[in-house]
């Protein structure tokens, strides 16, 4: 029976505005990936940032099954695949943040961001993408697999080098010590690699981490 689960959910902040994102280490900065390795003014970077959309844009039609409709859908699509933007993984479920902040292999605490944001589901506008003046929460249609198993949104940060932060954003400490029990009550609810990832992805993922978990309680890893 659950025990770590339902303490976990009495902890956290909820509200229908509320967001969340798990980090497997509580060390990692809460800034998208486009944003750690430049630490000046970021107007330096936006003409790249725009290269880069314009670049991958091209480049990606043959392999995409969905077309995108605005700039902000190619950002998503983007970040889907692993190129850096300004784009940083939220999703609806705490669990399922959960389940990233409990990755047992880090060897270090993890934690569970609750975010506040304001929310966009419409379309945003082309013109002004890499210059508005607030960061918020975007819910993308489903344009890939991964947004619907993972209840997937973004938080589109308006200056992409300097960390979320602010009183719209509480954490949860996450012990590494119970790291290994939370991946069983998640799997248990039906949360698993296989479920956020959808394909032989996800079951390769599933495979290796009760390989490395049995390693971890064996000792052995």
């Amino acid at each position: 029976m659950s025990r770590i689960i339902p303490k976990f959910l009495n902890d956290i902040t909820h509200g229908d505005s509320i967001i969340y994102r798990g980090h497997a280490n509580y060390e990692w900065e809460l800034k998208p990936s486009i944003g750690r390795h430049f630490t000046r003014d970021w107007s330096e970077v936006v003409k790249y940032e725009i290269k880069s959309l314009e670049d991958f844009k091209k480049r990606a039609v043959p392999y995409i099954k969905v077309n995108p409709k605005t700039d902000i859908e190619w950002l998503c699509l983007m970040q889907h695949h692993g190129c850096p933007t300004r784009l940083l993984d939220f999703t609806s479920n705490p669990l399922i943040a959960l389940f990233f902040a409990s990755d047992p292999t880090t060897g270090k605490d993890g934690e569970v961001i609750a975010a506040k944001y304001s929310r966009s589901y419409e379309n945003v506008s082309n013109d002004n993408l890499f210059n508005r003046p607030n960061s918020f929460a975007y819910y993308p249609p489903h344009i890939t697999e991964r947004i619907i198993g993972q209840s997937g949104c973004f938080v589109y940060a308006r200056t992409p080098n300097a960390p979320l932060n602010g009183k719209q954003i509480t954490k949860t400490s996450i012990p590494k010590s119970e790291k290994t029990e939370i991946r069983r009550e998640l799997k248990e609810l039906g949360i698993s690699h296989s479920s956020l990832f959808p394909g032989v992805d996800g079951v390769c993922k599933d495979l290796n981490e009760e390989l490395v978990l049995k390693l971890i309680i064996e000792d052995l890893f």
